[in-house]
This record gives structure tokens, sequence and C-alpha cells, in this order.
């Protein structure tokens, strides 16, 4: 009988959209279990719930820095290979329950990017623009446009001025690179970007 139990909780979980994903009320939690989901796990359809519920919640609740958040996290989100997996769902259901079709995610991400750059100049938030500006500049380069992707990064590297012009002390992870500009200068090189 208890073998029984085992299996039937098993197989309910496997049901579940965000299996092994305990439950959580909390937004940000919410949106770091869908980038674990969605990054780690390759697995879209419980990722793009739990952003689609931040969305949701920041809205409702007029928080426009978490709303922010959620909009990049989202941005990342379409054009990421977890959803390249899913591609064949995506092509019969479109996102959003059908609002835009799995041929135009490139556009809306660079959308929701944008939803998110509005509310961070409001905010003077210079740290979150160049961010979101290098996630624009990966999208459009995903999409094959390269001539946007360099301008997006030449954008993020202007941002990253401010925001160090602004914050002097500022130490930022850069995975080797000695500065920013040096860390963008590689992207726009791999990227074939005109000089």
């Amino acid at each position: 009988m208890r073998h029984i139990i085992i299996i039937l909780t098993l197989i309910s979980l496997t049901g579940c959209a965000a299996a092994l994903v305990p439950y959580t009320s909390d937004p940000k939690q919410k949106l770091s279990d869908a980038y674990w989901l969605f990054d780690t796990k390759q697995r879209a359809l419980p990722a793009q719930k739990l952003i689609l519920e931040v969305i949701d919640i920041y809205e409702k609740d007029d928080n426009k820095s978490g709303l922010a958040e959620a909009y990049v996290t989202y941005g990342i989100f379409l054009r990421s290979y977890a959803v390249d997996q899913y591609s064949e769902r995506y092509k019969e259901t479109g996102f959003n329950n059908g609002q835009f079709s799995f041929e135009d995610r490139y556009k809306m991400s660079i959308e929701y990017f944008d939803k998110s750059r509005v509310i961070y100049e409001q905010k003077k938030e210079y740290d979150n623009l160049t961010n979101t500006y290098l996630h624009m500049g990966f999208t459009y380069l995903t999409n094959e446009n390269v001539q946007k992707g360099c301008e997006m990064f030449i954008k993020s590297l202007d941002m990253n001025k401010l925001f160090m012009s602004n914050n002097p002390d500022a130490k930022l992870s850069l995975g080797g690179f000695n500065s920013y500009k040096d860390y963008i200068d590689n992207k726009m090189q791999l990227a074939k970007c005109p000089a």
C-alpha cells in the first residue's frame, strides 16, 4: 500500500507544471525558480507560467521595479534555448494564450526589454539599463540583426559609464575582463560589429 501511495504521489508531481519547485507566493523567488527552470532544466512551460504570475502580481501591486525585473526575465526567456526545445508546442499555441506567435518571439523579447527600459530610465537605474541594453543586443544577435545588436551593446556601454560615474567604487563581476568596455569590445568582436 505504501508503494502505491508513493507511486501516485510521483505521478501527481510529474503532472505538475513546476514539479520539484516548492510553491512560493514570493515573486522574487518565483523569478529565481523560473530562471532555474528555463536556463538549467530547459523546462519552458513551467518557467513561463511563473514569470507571467510574477508580472501579474507586480502589475496588481503597481511595483514598477519588480515589473521591470520580470519584463527582463521574460525577454531573456523568449529567446532562450528552452523555448527552442518546445518550438513545436509554441508553434501550435503561441505565447500568453495566443497573444503572439513563436515566429514573433524575438520581436516580443525586445518589446519586454523596452518596457523595462522605460521604467529603469524613469528611475535612473543605470546599472539595470546596462543589463537591459546588453540583453537587447543578445536578442537582436540571436535574431541575426547584427547592426541592431551592436547598437544595443554601445548603449549598454554608455549606461555602464553613467552608472560608474555615479558609483565610482562599484565592483563588477566581469568573468575575467578588466573592464566593462573590454567585455563589450569582446562581444562586439564576436558579433563582427563594424568598427
